[in-house]
């Protein structure tokens, strides 16, 4: 029987800093193993993929869950490489608490920094563990200074962690603090509590902070509102300070909750077992559900059917038959699901910013002829289980291509297509993906009404727009001369009009006008209007021309200052907009844009710069206009709507088919 108090819990890190560690620790201490799971032996529970066992690195997303006291906790064990941040932006979705793990010997890396600006976006409550205080080299100090300045936090640190005897660290609970009372770390830790709450001010200005109790009560208040952020030093390898995070957890802490009786759930993760098939992992927000109950899909605006539900118990799947409210559940449906759909009819935040974005794509080519089909299918089912590579099968030219976040990814990819398809695949080296913007503004003119029955004549006008605009469709045309179901048609083909430009990129930065059009009151019909608006939008385009834009990382460099002058050298020959750096003691800060394509392997340089001592924090930050050369041209994919008698005999008839789906 589970507790009536629910918990959902993601572990989150910048890579190597002890996320997996931690899991296996908080597991292993509730009692719910026998044994600590360990990722340099490849023995860790939620590490199942062969590549995560020989890597020693988190891939996927994992859950595990166990009781501590009177409340059942589900653990979400992410990835800590920015390569697969997109896990960690489904996770975050689902979560009442984040763990945020950070070591003491590395401090705050780039994707902390990452890490730090979601969670504070979506305003979710969190929790600081500083990992590693055994090992040599670990500063608490200064790592809780980085903290609170790097990321503009208040710390309160609920315990203490004394590593002044390097063979036996220790942690110290707040009510036996006085031993430490003029530690930098403590004296602010109460400086941002008395900040905060006037009435202990009043002490603190005294002197009066002997009652450490009644601070910590105070402390609690603050931290459970989300003024400060509440620290606990510890280590997950030695399992040092492990009870006093999961009390602190427990106590501090309520769950997510929406008070109605029917069932209301969102889809954060999908996987494929060899099993039981597709599986939509599931967070039940409300009600419960049972195998062949059936619940709303908002996306797929309709009512589907739960054929099973599992659990993972330890790794392993077992089936359920019933999931409650507040636990995870593994699905399989009647229909496809995706990662974000929500089931039910409650509304969820949306339209938080990704923590990353992708600006490389990659070809993947079977090494065997003879996989070329098999391989085109089980790329489809990766893309389901991580919809963010935007799978395209070009079949003409027999091209696959994926949006990639960095090249491990294709590392993971590459693994899982041979161990769990086994398809032996190659990815060719990364590209750039560019955009397109009109030149100039101009008119595109279509007229569809061969071979009859069709009827569909329109006028646009196409317009460059300003950079970061995107994309704006108006119409001028008045209902009496194309009534406004064909109109609806003709905006909904305007965003897959723009998939390829006449330069073979995606379309961007344009106002889009339709100043003209006609249709037949016998001969036309909506699909009419679908296939001819690619043509009108296309022969526009083809009479302004097209600038190209590449896309620009925003960059942020902390390094030692005797690294400036080599640091930017490399940026300069990078054709980097640099601002003024800034000094703090032997260390400085440099910010400005960079193009994507000319830092693409930076990070390896950077890091053999600074011996891995420096940070490098790069976010994509718009997109400029660049010079236009062959190699950055790429052909059209498939039928061009340019071709106009070959678009026609492609797309009649087959609109109904396939692009009603986009």
């Amino acid at each position: 029987m589970y507790p009536e108090k629910k918990l959902t819990i993601g572990i989150l890190a910048h890579v190597d800093a002890g996320k997996t560690s931690l899991t296996e620790c908080l597991l292993f201490t509730s009692g719910a193993t026998k044994n600590r799971g360990s990722v340099d032996k490849g023995s860790a529970i939620t590490d199942g993929l062969a590549l995560e066992k020989s890597r020693g690195i988190s891939i996927k997303t994992a859950t595990v869950d166990f009781v501590w006291q009177d409340t059942h906790i589900n653990i979400v064990d992410t990835p800590g490489h920015i390569d697969f941040s997109a896990e960690v932006d489904r996770a975050l979705s689902v979560l009442d608490l984040v763990i945020l793990v950070v070591s003491a010997v590395e401090g705050v890396q780039a994707h902390t920094l990452n890490l730090w600006e979601s969670i504070r976006e979506r305003q979710l409550p969190v929790l600081v563990f500083m990992n590693k205080i055994d090992r040599i080299g670990a500063d608490l100090e200064q790592v809780f200074i980085d903290f609170e300045k790097d990321l503009g936090a208040q710390l309160f640190a609920l315990n203490y962690g004394d590593n002044s005897q390097p063979d036996a660290p220790k942690v110290v609970d707040f009510g036996n603090m006085h031993p430490y009372p003029s530690t930098p770390i403590i004296d602010k830790s109460l400086e941002n509590l008395a900040e905060l709450d006037e009435a202990f001010l009043e002490d603190y200005l005294e002197g009066n902070t002997h009652d450490l109790l009644e601070i910590f009560e105070k402390a609690k208040l603050q931290i459970q509102a989300q003024q400060l952020i509440g620290l606990l030093f510890g280590s997950a390898k030695i399992n040092l300070g492990i009870q006093a995070l999961l009390d602190q957890i427990t106590t501090l802490f309520i769950p997510k909750s929406i008070p109605q009786d029917t069932p209301s759930a969102k889809v954060f993760r999908m996987e494929y077992d060899n099993k039981a098939g597709r599986l939509a992992y599931v967070r039940l927000y409300s009600g419960s559900l049972k195998n062949k109950d059936t619940i709303w899909s908002q996306r797929l605006e309709k009512t589907i059917k739960i054929n099973q539900i599992f659990q993972r118990k330890l790794g392993k799947l077992e089936p359920i038959r019933q999931l409650a409210a507040g636990q995870i559940g593994m699905m399989t449906f009647s229909d496809l699901v995706l990662a974000g759909d929500v089931l039910g009819t409650s509304t969820f935040d949306e339209g938080f910013n990704t923590i990353s974005q992708s600006v490389l794509s990659v070809q993947a080519v079977a090494e065997s002829e003879k996989d070329y089909q098999k391989l085109g299918e089980a790329i489809e089912i990766l893309n389901i289980e991580d919809p963010q590579l935007e799978f395209q099968w070009y079949k003409a030219e027999k091209e696959f291509q994926l949006k990639i976040l960095g090249p491990i990814q294709t590392e993971v990819l590459k693994d899982s297509l041979a161990n769990r398809f086994g398809i032996s695949a190659n990815f060719l080296p990364p590209k750039v993906i560019y955009k397109e913007t009109p030149k100039q503004s101009t008119e595109g003119y279509v007229r569809y009404w061969m071979p009859k029955p069709c009827w569909a004549i329109m006028t646009f006008l196409i317009e460059p727009a300003p950079l970061g605009s995107g994309v704006n469709f108006t119409s001028k045309v008045r209902t009496s001369d194309v009534s406004m179901k064909y109109q609806n048609e003709v905006k909904r083909a305007v965003p897959w009009s723009l998939r390829q430009g006449i330069k073979g990129w995606e379309v961007t930065d344009i106002n889009i006008t339709l100043i003209e059009g006609e249709e037949h009151t016998v001969h036309s019909n909506p699909g009419d209007f679908l296939l001819a608006t690619p043509m009108g939008i296309l022969r526009g385009l083809e009479l302004a021309d097209t600038d190209l834009l590449e896309p620009m990382y925003a960059f942020q460099i902390k390094a030692n200052q005797e690294l400036l002058g080599a640091i930017a050298s490399d940026l300069n020959q990078m054709n980097a907009q640099i601002n003024p750096p800034t000094f703090d003691g032997d260390f400085f800060t440099l910010t400005g844009r960079v193009p994507v394509e000319k830092a693409m392997d930076y990070g390896i340089k950077f890091s053999a710069t600074t011996s891995g001592k420096g940070r490098l924090k790069l976010t994509l930050d718009g997109y400029e206009k660049t010079l236009t050369t062959d190699e950055k041209i790429r052909p059209y994919k498939g039928v061009s709507p340019l071709d106009e008698a070959q678009w026609i005999l492609h797309n009649r008839g087959a609109f109904k088919a396939e692009d009603r789906q986009r």
